[in-house]
């Protein structure tokens, strides 16, 4: 089936390691189970009894470390925080830039490599939500395989950032497509190209999906981000720093949005007052966590 595809025609190329280090995630208490830092998430009522898959943006990774050394995880220590309220949770991995409909044919060959056909519910974080629809599209994923696919500060009708881009980085762009490698992320989130495919690409039925916008107050947006959105503001609105929000909340039913912004959303860069905004954080998760139970009652 089209999960099984090569994904090393370019030089990437995941490692067994990669895929049974996830699938082992996905079934173990995480190793910080047992103590819980500041801003720790806490669950209220029923967890959900099917497994999370975490899937990651553009330029996103699960894990960067020197063997069992680990210096950076894209997702911070939210899979570890959701582990501990109770939860089986995967941090997929997949190619950093390629196009939409590759990147999602890998996130489904590493859930389906993790849990089989076990029925999984599916978050996905800024171009990882982009991942996730082009799976559900794909044929035998959907309902039944998938119980809800949530997204998190996803473009779905694209960035004026990456028009932006295309434009001041045609000459890397050029460079990258003749040495071969696969960039084919940047254009799928240019508005043109996201507008089209996102009224192609509509919701699957049966599987209830949910978006979810960042709308931080000025004092609140990073130092990264704070020229973005600034920018982002003048020409698309209220924004993350990298998405607007109309553009997160387009698909799915949308819920109430986030006041972070794209990094903090995963609880980087919280700056002096960390233990505050990583309790905020931890609050917003917990909340979706919530969610997504309440989805499997309902669908009991």
């Amino acid at each position: 089936s089209d999960t099984t595809i090569p994904v090393d025609r370019d030089g990437w190329r995941p490692t067994a390691a990669t895929i049974g280090e996830g699938a082992s995630r996905g079934d173990q208490p995480g190793p910080r189970a047992g103590r819980r830092p500041m801003g720790s998430l806490n669950v209220h009522g029923t967890r959900p009894r099917s497994p999370i898959v975490l899937a990651h943006g553009l330029f996103g990774f699960e894990r960067i470390g020197f063997g069992p050394l680990t210096l950076a995880r894209y997702f911070r220590a939210l899979p570890d925080e959701l582990r501990a309220a109770g939860s089986r949770v995967l941090v997929t991995k997949v190619h950093p830039t390629a196009a939409v409909r590759r990147r999602g044919q890998i996130l489904g060959a590493r859930i389906e490599a993790a849990f089989g056909r076990e029925p999984v519910h599916v978050v996905g974080h800024s171009m990882g939500g982009l991942d996730a629809r082009s799976l559900l599209a794909e044929p035998g994923w959907g309902e039944g395989r998938v119980l809800s696919l949530t997204t998190v500060g996803t473009p779905h009708l694209g960035s004026f950032l990456a028009d932006i881009a295309e434009v001041n980085m045609s000459g890397i762009y050029h460079i990258l497509r003749h040495a071969g490698w696969d960039h084919g992320g940047f254009l799928d989130i240019t508005t043109d190209r996201a507008r089209r495919w996102h009224e192609e690409t509509p919701a699957p039925s049966g599987v209830p999906c949910y978006s979810v916008a960042g709308d931080p107050a000025s004092g609140e947006i990073c130092g990264p981000m704070r020229r973005w959105h600034a920018l982002l503001e003048r020409v698309e609105g209220a924004n993350d720093g990298v998405v607007s929000v109309a553009s997160a909340l387009a698909f799915g039913e949308p819920l109430p949005s986030w006041p972070v912004d794209h990094l903090r959303q995963l609880g980087w860069l919280c700056g002096p007052a960390r233990g505050d905004r990583l309790r905020r954080v931890y609050g917003l998760w917990a909340g979706l966590v919530e969610r997504l139970a309440e989805a499997e009652r309902v669908m009991a």
